[in-house]
């Protein structure tokens, strides 16, 4: 307590402040569990044709920002195939989430998100032939 007391002083008289707070207008962490309540509206990926052909599947993961209106403002990859990472962005850019409010006024948050990718095999025709008996 007595160190404490002496390094603000010290601080102080030298003309070092102490440092500032964390940014009030940063984006308040909430959690993806908690945010994917929170969508009103998702769109589905496209899946790339050259993803396709190649048979990449995989889950691109963002960080997000989400205004204060609800809309995704900004995003960061954080892992996934790189020729998925495209489509996703694309796809979570037109995602809206109601607002989060804190004392009644909406704020910026930042989440994650996953966007899976994954082939379907290919569908079967019924065969045309006769049954036989």
């Amino acid at each position: 307590m007595i160190v404490a007391s002496l390094v603000i002083a010290l601080g102080t008289l030298l003309g070092v402040s102490a440092p500032p707070p964390a940014a009030q207008n940063a984006p308040l962490r909430i959690s993806s569990v908690v945010m994917s309540s929170k969508l009103v509206k998702t769109v589905q990926p496209k899946y790339p044709n050259e993803a396709r052909k190649k048979d990449v599947q995989g889950v691109v993961t963002l960080d997000i920002i989400i205004g204060k209106t609800g809309k995704v403002e900004s995003m960061k990859v954080t892992d996934g195939p790189k020729l998925l990472v495209k489509a996703a962005e694309n796809a979570v850019k037109q995602w809206r989430y109601q607002p989060m409010l804190v004392k009644g006024k909406p704020i910026e948050v930042e989440t994650s998100v996953a966007v899976g990718f994954k082939l379907l095999p290919p569908k079967k025709t019924a065969g045309k032939g006769k049954a036989k008996s």
